[in-house]
């Protein structure tokens, strides 16, 4: 049962993921005029399936190992919900470092702070859909 876990929560996650991407590069990546940025504007489907293929390799590498011992160590719910948000915000800069350059980012005067808002926000859903499904995988509902 724990296997079909993690599996519901790679799938969360690919959504999450590429929700916050998304609306990540529609809020800031939008602001670059230029030719030189490939974004949704520029490459629009290409752009969505990048972060697609991003989110389904990043999750077994990064997040899977990261949720199970958070499983295993962590039971008080806020804390969890504190350390994926924790986790949420330093991917969203890190996102943001990787989708924007410097140059870009004093150029056109994008703001680090919505990266962190979108990917903490994201990181709060999957903190409280993991406490969902480890209650339900144990057959108690919360």
């Amino acid at each position: 049962m724990q296997v079909l876990r993690y599996f519901m929560q790679w799938l969360i996650f690919i959504l999450l993921f590429n929700a916050a991407a998304l609306g990540l590069e529609l809020a800031e990546g939008s602001k670059i005029t230029t030719t030189e940025y490939y974004g949704y504007h520029n490459i629009g489907f290409t752009f969505v399936a990048l972060m697609f293929l991003s989110s389904c390799v990043l999750y077994p590498v990064a997040l899977l190992p990261l949720s199970m011992l958070i499983s295993k160590l962590v039971r008080a719910v806020l804390v969890r919900v504190l350390l994926y948000c924790m986790i949420g915000i330093v991917g969203g800069v890190m996102m943001f470092n990787q989708l924007y350059d410097n140059l870009f980012i004093q150029e056109y005067g994008l703001n680090r702070g919505t990266a962190m808002l979108l990917f903490g926000v994201v990181g709060v859903i999957y903190a409280l859909l993991d406490q969902y499904l480890q209650h339900r995988s144990q057959g108690r509902i919360v």
